[in-house]
């Protein structure tokens, strides 16, 4: 009886031995690339849809969960390749809804031109019911843009939103403490109805500026005067045919016809449209592109809300002040690296974490190291403290930026706990401001009075080394602080940025930073390095996904501190232009 149960055992044992064989080989199958082959005569397929991210995340769960959509960085990468293929006859762009920000609009546009530069064409297909500004705008650098003809455009110009919140408070019994430095840091949501004079001033100023940008690029590439763009902003809202008619699409029809008059004459003499997908001829590009170039520059992003400590690494959706350091510090001491490339796309956050940052930049520099910074959609607050002590400082036109101010609000929620929930909070003090910070106090005079000492002292910090980044003396420097919100075109203005690009801009500096001509390529290196599903198994990290998610209460024991206690942060107000 002993013996058949072995025997039962050692079979069930080979069974799951086999399983696991066959997962292994699936999974290593599953992970490696596979063989793509580009035809002559072959349409590179770029689809644009929802927020297009800055870089390719390095973590292979983010690719899970739709992080890993096509980056901005390789979309320049297969269109510069594609520019120069002979292989590649045209692109074809599905565009749908666009939620990026107008300065990744703005790369996406830059990609596209150089790609026209070949002589290729570039056919635009926007899918979608009602077409936005912003949407338009990104067809606009297409030869042609088609249309379905039951869709809509809207060509009503911008518009800006900002949120208040003060009728809620006063309903929730919340008082709120909001502290500012200075006047156009903040559009003070939390105490208001409606914008201060001078935020309003400022959100004037940005509309304007991204709007005559809108309708400068409109009236060059689709041939309408300015006046008639004004004309039709009056209307709201066009239907297809009166797009057509007013020029800013070219046809209308469906997907099918683009692709029927994009086939070529197969080897059987037969119309055949031969397409690749861009994710799949980068990857072509890659293999066939393995050789590796004399001059090597890290890429490091920032993206994200800043704290203090470590990254979310598995998400990569927030960054910490420790962990960028660390990345920054292994830069600095990779002898086989000569400069930095550091894409920053942050509203701000945590002053220490920003500081830390900075530090850390100005280390590389002193270490001969030079740093050029992209910036993307938003890098303000700190965002651009983290930015302003490298060598050189890229925006896009439409880039949201500077910010240069200090915010700190704080709520005392007894109100609300006594009048809505029936809970009331007694205290025993050992010292007169030991409830400085408590959720169910407001600040007194002399509590206020402190906390604006350190305020003051941190918006004086920001204010001297931006000067000191910026080569400007600190009242030259004052004057473009305050808080104030420009766009990349004003920042270039008012010498808060060295030059108007994107990622291939900044590199171009980087370049003559390091005295590498025009002409030779470098090898960009990505930090951290991305892995691939079989690395991250191996190395355990779903393994620690798991068990994060298993000690969620821990998670935010960890997290929620460092986000709720109050203190002065660095950080962009709420921006909605649409």
């Amino acid at each position: 009886m002993a013996s058949k149960g072995v025997k039962i055992f050692g079979v069930i044992l080979g069974v799951l031995l086999i399983l696991f064989g066959i997962m292994v080989f699936a999974l290593i199958r599953f992970t490696r690339p596979a063989e793509v082959k580009v035809r002559n005569d072959s349409v590179l397929e770029l689809t644009i849809a929802g927020e297009v991210s800055d870089l390719p995340p390095t973590s292979p769960l983010a690719q899970f969960t739709g992080q890993g959509k096509f980056s901005l960085l390789e979309m320049g990468q297969a269109l510069r390749a594609a520019a120069e293929d002979e292989r590649i006859a045209s692109i074809y762009c599905r565009i749908y809804p666009v939620q990026s920000s107008w300065a990744s609009v703005e790369e996406i546009r830059s990609f596209m031109h150089r790609f026209r530069e070949s002589g290729k064409k570039i056919y635009a297909y926007l899918s979608l019911d009602l077409v936005s500004d912003k949407d338009l705008y990104l067809a606009s650098a297409a030869d042609e843009i088609h249309l379905n003809q039951d869709s809509a455009l809207m060509v009503n110009g911008l518009v800006a939103e900002v949120s208040f919140y003060s009728k809620m408070m006063n309903k929730l019994k919340v008082r709120p403490d909001v502290l500012q430095f200075k006047e156009y840091k903040s559009p003070e949501s939390f105490t208001r109805s409606g914008m201060t004079p001078e935020f309003r001033s400022m959100y004037r100023s940005l509309l304007s500026d991204i709007q005559q940008r809108l309708k400068q690029a409109l009236s060059r590439e689709r041939g309408i005067e300015p006046q008639e763009l004004d004309r039709l902003m009056q209307y709201g809202i066009l239907s297809a045919s009166s797009a057509v008619d007013a020029g800013l699409v070219t046809h209308l029809g469906y997907e099918d016809e683009i692709r029927e008059r994009l086939k070529t004459e197969s080897s059987e003499g037969k119309p055949e449209y031969r397409s690749i997908s861009a994710s799949d001829y980068l990857k072509a590009v890659k293999r066939r592109k393995k050789a590796s170039r004399p001059h090597k520059v890290a890429l490091l992003g920032g993206i994200g809300p800043i704290m203090t400590g470590r990254s979310d690494e598995t998400w990569e959706n927030t960054m910490g002040g420790d962990t960028i350091v660390s990345r920054l510090r292994k830069i600095r001491k990779d002898k086989s690296v000569k400069g930095l490339l550091f894409r920053v796309n942050s509203p701000g956050g945590s002053a220490v974490g920003s500081d830390k940052i900075w530090r850390e930049i100005r280390l590389m520099e002193e270490a001969g190291k030079p740093v050029v910074v992209s910036m993307g959609g938003v890098a303000g607050s700190g965002g651009y403290y983290i930015a302003m002590g490298a060598r050189k400082i890229v925006a896009q036109p439409s880039t949201v930026t500077g910010s240069i101010g200090v915010i700190f609000m704080k709520f005392n929620l007894s109100g609300l706990f006594d009048q809505w929930l029936g809970v009331t909070v007694d205290r025993v003090k050992l010292a007169e401001n030991a409830d400085i910070l408590s959720p169910t106090t407001s600040l007194n005079a002399r509590q206020r009075s402190e906390v604006e000492e350190w305020m003051s002292h941190i918006y004086d910090t920001f204010v001297e080394k931006a000067a000191e980044g910026r080569h400007l003396t600190v009242e030259e420097l004052e004057r473009q602080a305050g808080g104030r919100v420009f766009t990349g075109n004003q920042a270039r203005q008012r010498q808060l940025i060295d030059a108007v690009g994107g990622l291939s801009t900044a590199l171009d500096l980087l370049k003559q930073e390091l005295d590498i001509p025009a002409e030779e390529g470098v090898e960009l290196v990505l930090y951290p390095k991305p892995k691939s599903l079989w690395e991250s198994l191996l190395e355990g990290d779903w393994a620690q996904v798991s068990r994060r998610g298993q000690s969620l209460e821990a998670l935010l024991k960890e997290r929620l501190p460092e986000v709720t206690r109050p203190a002065p942060w660095l950080i962009v107000p709420e921006l909605r232009i649409h």
